[in-house]
């Protein structure tokens, strides 16, 4: 008797992004999130500073942010499928080049090519889903997504740092190039071809500054929102061990804590999906934004392992709450404003000053006022976002998607 061949079969959104999209997420996010961590010590390993490690991890947000408006005009011009693949080609040339050649004068710009690289292939998965999916399956298809992302941050510095440490730096390295490869594999066989027809006749430049100037009252009321929730979700990640070192707790009780937080956090992709599909992308940002500024307004009370631990799972749940949905009310908007490549490029652009912001932010509020003034100052950031988000933005799963002129 013949059998047929087993096919794994999914639900909409699910089974159209698997291959496209989330298969190559998930190798991305670990083996990007594993370079991350191991980029400053390879640099230490072979003998560069500390001042060149920290230096060129900024390197690295800088390609991220010179680039996110660029790929918003290329997606536009040529859609997403060749983005999305330069993007990832760019990040498999970094990756083997740090690999290949542990020259210190290579590790700069290797990590401008990581972080371009980095910007084409958010941008241009996002574009493609937004382009894709249904509008009643955005929100669930980009969920899902940022909960795989959330995976490879839980899995990737512990897979690079095995590696790392029987197989040398090197190794690891060119296990993140083989990783894009993959990806782009993937991508190649699976996306569609895909185009932004209204903006497609507008100039590179020409889409940026009229996106700008049509949606500037959007990039002021959601854009200060997005930008607000980028930003205590950054900052949390560095009061947590600011605050822990404080009440004298060790490295170890510290991770724990991240852990722990993690679980909750990974754990509501799904749910959070239905929500905002079914209820409203609002009903997942404003209690998240709330969540995190009373999150990081108690933090500075916390004196006890205790009490930090219900801080920190109050910013986990917060997070959790909020997954992916940045990135959904862009795409809303971006559909919405009749030039999904550059608004896209511009709101990624929001976001990531957001979160490469955070630590200067931060840093800033803490020399000026202290560390439990800083979290507070934050805190009420994110309250005063909230509102905006709240009073100031139209639910965006009920806008109306403007039709090519």
């Amino acid at each position: 008797m013949n059998r047929m061949p087993f096919r794994l079969r999914l639900p909409s959104p699910y089974g159209s992004m698997l291959w496209p999209v989330y298969v190559p997420s998930l190798l991305m996010a670990v083996s990007q999130e594993a370079a991350m961590i191991l980029l400053p010590l390879y640099v230490l390993e072979v003998g560069g500073s500390e001042a060149l490690a920290a230096l060129l991890v900024g390197v690295r947000g800088i390609g991220l942010l010179l680039f996110d408006m660029p790929a918003g005009a290329l997606v536009a011009r040529f859609g997403d499928r060749p983005i999305l693949i330069a993007g990832l080609c760019a990040m498999l040339i970094g990756l083997a080049a740090l690999s290949a050649a542990p020259a210190l004068w290579l590790f700069p710009p290797a990590a401008l090519l990581l972080g371009a690289g980095h910007a084409a292939w958010v941008l241009g998965r996002q574009s493609y889903i937004t382009q894709v999916c249904e509008r009643a399956e955005v929100g669930r298809a980009i969920t899902v997504m940022a909960g795989l992302q959330r995976v490879g941050a839980f899995l990737g510095p512990a897979v690079g740092g095995v590696i790392a440490t029987f197989g040398g730096y090197a190794t690891a390295f060119m296990a993140g190039a083989l990783c894009a490869a993959a990806a782009a594999g993937f991508v190649l066989v699976h996306a569609r071809g895909t185009a932004d027809e209204h903006a497609a006749g507008d100039s590179l430049l020409g889409g940026i500054v009229a996106v700008l100037r049509e949606q500037r009252r959007v990039f002021a009321t959601a854009g200060s929102a997005a930008l607000a929730l980028q930003l205590m979700r950054a900052t949390r990640q560095l009061l947590v061990p600011l605050f822990g070192a404080s009440i004298g707790l060790d490295p170890a009780a510290i991770g724990i804590l991240y852990s722990l937080s993690a679980a909750i956090d990974m754990s509501l992709f799904y749910p959070v999906g239905v929500l905002v599909d079914r209820w409203g992308r609002k009903w997942s940002a404003v209690p998240s934004m709330l969540l995190f500024a009373l999150g990081l307004a108690v933090m500075p009370y916390a004196q006890s392992y205790g009490s930090l631990l219900a801080a920190v799972l109050l910013l986990g749940l917060a997070n959790g709450l909020g997954t992916g949905v940045v990135m959904v009310i862009g795409s809303d908007l971006a559909v919405a404003s009749g030039r999904r490549g550059p608004f896209l490029g511009v709101w990624r652009l929001i976001g990531d000053l957001g979160m490469s912001g955070a630590p200067f932010v931060t840093s800033a509020l803490v020399k000026l006022s202290g560390l439990a003034l800083a979290s507070a100052a934050t805190a009420g950031i994110g309250f005063a976002g909230a509102l905006v988000m709240a009073f100031l933005v139209a639910e965006t799963l009920e806008l109306p998607a403007r039709e090519s002129r």
